[in-house]
């Protein structure tokens, strides 16, 4: 069994690698902002209610695009022989998700969805994805950090070993 080192949750070879997995779960975890957003009650309600869909929305844009990229990336890997970082990757999808969420505000919601112009919204979206790559470094730090401590499987039965 291949650990994830984000969750620490055990996962089968050829499934998804913790850093997809990760991003899969940050996705999800924008749209969850996003959609119970209208729910909050707390201090600054008001803030949450304009703003709050910006930034979760571009968030989730943020780890969308880091999936999009490092599919893009590895296919162009595999083409050309060349290997291309992961700050390239966080690089590519911050501009991908930056010029999907301003130009959605400067087109009216791309005419898929009801969109109300207020230019603070163009300063939330930064703050969305800015958070998106600060949590993205962070945890890709500690994903690192906890390889490095973990010591590699000894057992000759495939790696698998119990983790109680």
């Amino acid at each position: 069994m291949q650990r994830n080192t984000f969750l620490g949750l055990p996962g089968a070879k050829g499934l998804l690698p913790p850093a997809t997995t990760r991003h899969v779960i940050f996705v999800m975890l924008g749209v969850g902002g996003l959609v119970l957003k209208h729910r909050y009650s707390g201090p600054a309600s008001d803030l949450v209610h304009s703003y709050g869909g910006n930034v979760a929305a571009s968030f989730a844009v943020y780890f969308w695009a880091r999936l999009a990229t490092a599919s893009f990336l590895a296919a162009h890997r595999a083409r050309r022989g060349e290997r291309l970082g992961r700050k390239l990757s966080g690089l590519l999808a911050a501009g991908l998700a930056l010029l999907i969420v301003q130009l959605f505000e400067v087109f009216d919601g791309f005419g898929v969805m009801s969109n109300v112009y207020d230019r603070v919204d163009f300063a939330a979206n930064t703050i969305g994805i800015a958070i998106a790559v600060a949590l993205d470094a962070a945890a890709r730090r500690a994903g690192r950090r906890r390889a490095t401590i973990e010591p590699a499987p000894t057992s000759m039965n495939g790696g698998s070993r119990s983790h109680d």
